[in-house]
């Protein structure tokens, strides 16, 4: 297997250009086609669907795309490690951090880090929960930090801090003027949601499913700050994390209902289904979380 052609396949398929890949790669165009067609030969394929109109990968040409990611993506692994094995803890460590972790948790971490292992240039990645997944599994990240179910088979998981989910309303909203809230008094109001891939968002589309509440409207909004301001300027309620509502100040929006009980949810480390796959930086990092956590105390 030709590891150019796959890189320039990534290229092409990404800038889906050929024109484009050629300038980026600094390739001739003639060069690039040459590798595409030895890809489709090798895999007795048509990888991508072009046309002068149209440019579009086949179900093959994604299937070897994502492969093709995790190939290189663990090339450059090896590179790390062994660069690890001859600096000790020098070279990078790319860490990606769903939204809440991200924000709230993660920097008093890096802190710790940084100061012990000062050779080590932190990469910081802040997705959604199912953004920072996907990079794990294609070995754009060396480790994620999530909330929420991790699903995929490519992927192990470990929790490491115990999160709690809470109802925020407005403070001049109708339920609080209620005498007595039930189930029919939470129908039809206005609740505001992170994006979908949120974890977060899905304990909350969960939640909202099992007691049978029908919002009016649901207004969708790409971050946690931006949800707490939302409920703070009276746009609606929502379900979040108590620990963007303890860094928000937001505790006098926290709204008790006595029949609803939010599950207890963890966030998790996650990271390659086979540990051989994690880089002498992403085990020691594993380990200062694992102590500044204190895993067996806290779960």
């Amino acid at each position: 297997m030709d590891f150019e052609a796959l890189k320039t396949y990534i290229t092409v398929v990404e800038l889906q250009s050929f024109t484009k890949a050629s300038k980026t790669l600094n390739l001739s165009q003639p060069t690039v086609s040459f590798h595409i067609k030895n890809l489709e030969s090798f895999y007795q394929s048509t990888l991508i669907d072009r046309s002068p109109k149209r440019f579009q990968l086949t179900q093959t040409g994604e299937l070897v795309y994502q492969r093709a990611r995790q190939v290189l993506g663990v090339i450059d692994k090896s590179r790390t490690e062994v660069n690890d094995y001859h600096n000790q803890l020098r070279g990078s460590l790319h860490i990606g951090a769903s939204y809440t972790v991200g924000e709230y948790i993660l920097p008093g971490l890096l802190k710790v880090f940084d100061e012990r292992y000062p050779e080590v240039d932190l990469e910081i990645e802040i997705e959604n929960t199912e953004r920072i997944n996907r990079g794990v599994q294609l070995h754009d990240l060396d480790i994620g930090l999530v909330e929420g179910q991790v699903s995929e088979r490519e992927l192990g998981s470990v929790p490491f801090l115990e999160d709690e989910i809470v109802v925020v309303v407005p403070l001049e909203h109708s339920i609080r003027k209620q005498e007595e809230v039930g189930f029919h008094q939470l129908q039809d109001h206005t609740w505001i949601g992170r994006e979908a891939g949120s974890g977060t968002r899905a304990v909350m589309d969960s939640i909202l499913e099992s007691y049978n509440i029908r919002p009016r409207k649901m207004i969708t909004i790409g971050s946690n700050h931006g949800v707490i301001q939302g409920v703070k300027q009276g746009l609606g309620l929502s379900l979040i994390s108590k620990t963007v509502v303890d860094h928000s100040h937001a505790h006098h929006h926290i709204y008790e209902l006595p029949f609803i009980k939010p599950p207890t949810r963890f966030f998790s480390y996650v990271f390659p289904a086979s540990e051989q796959e994690l880089s002498k930086n992403a085990e020691v990092f594993i380990e200062l979380m694992e102590e500044f956590f204190n895993l067996q105390g806290n779960l």
